[in-house]
C-alpha cells in the first residue's frame, strides 16, 4: 500500500517556505528524523517513508509518503493520522527544532559542493525569476524560525489535507473510511 497525505502550500518566496523546510528536516532528514523513528525504529513498519516538499516558484506540495505491506497498512495509517494531527496542534520541542535547523543548513551546504550543483541551482532560481543568491539568504534566516512559526504555517496550509492511497482495494477502502471519520 502506498499512502500520501498532504496539501498545497506556498512558493519559495513566501514567509512560510522556511518553516516548512525546517518541518521537512524534522520529519525526514536522517535516522534521527521523526518519520524514521516512528515508522522504522519504534514500529518496524516501513522501509520507504519521507516528505516531498519541492522548491517551486508557485505553490508547492507538502506530502508525507510511505509504502507498507498490506498487513501493516491500517496501523501505519493510524500512526500517520496521529502524526498529522499533532503537526497542526502541538509545538515541536525546541531541541528538535534546533536539530532540524542544523540538518537543513547542512543539506543546503552539501547540495552546493560542486560547481555543477551550484550552477544548476542558480539556473533553476533564475528560471523561476528568483534571486540566484536566495538560497544563501535562507541560510541566514533559518535561525530565526521557531516552533510557533511552524505551528502557524502548518495550521494555515496543512489543516485540511488530502489523501492518496494505492494498493489492495479492500484495504484502501478501509483506509478511506477511516480517513472520512478522522478528517
Amino acid at each position: 500500500i502506498i499512502l500520501m497525505i498532504g496539501n498545497q502550500t506556498c512558493p519559495q518566496s513566501s514567509f512560510g517556505y522556511l518553516p516548512l523546510k525546517v518541518l521537512e528536516s524534522y520529519l525526514s532528514y536522517g535516522m534521527s528524523s521523526l518519520l524514521f523513528k516512528l515508522f522504522r525504529e519504534k514500529n518496524g513498519l516501513t522501509y520507504d517513508v519521507g516528505v516531498f516538499n519541492p522548491f517551486r516558484k508557485e505553490n508547492s506540495p507538502f506530502l508525507i509518503y510511505l509504502s507498507v505491506s498490506n498487513k501493516n497498512a491500517l496501523l501505519s495509517f493510524e500512526i500517520l493520522s496521529n502524526l498529522w494531527s499533532n503537526l497542526i496542534s502541538t509545538l515541536i520541542p525546541e531541541n528538535e527544532i534546533n536539530l532540524a535547523k542544523v540538518k537543513l543548513k547542512s543539506s543546503f551546504l552539501i547540495s552546493n559542493q560542486t560547481l555543477d550543483e551550484i550552477l544548476q541551482k542558480r539556473i533553476q532560481l533564475i528560471g523561476y525569476d528568483l534571486d540566484p543568491n536566495s538560497e544563501m539568504d535562507c541560510l541566514k534566516k533559518i535561525e530565526d524560525i521557531e516552533s510557533e512559526d511552524i505551528l502557524k504555517i502548518t495550521n494555515k496550509y496543512l489543516s485540511k489535507p488530502f489523501l492518496s492511497i494505492y494498493g489492495n482495494k479492500k484495504i484502501c477502502n478501509k483506509i478511506h473510511n477511516l480517513w472520512i471519520n478522522n478528517f
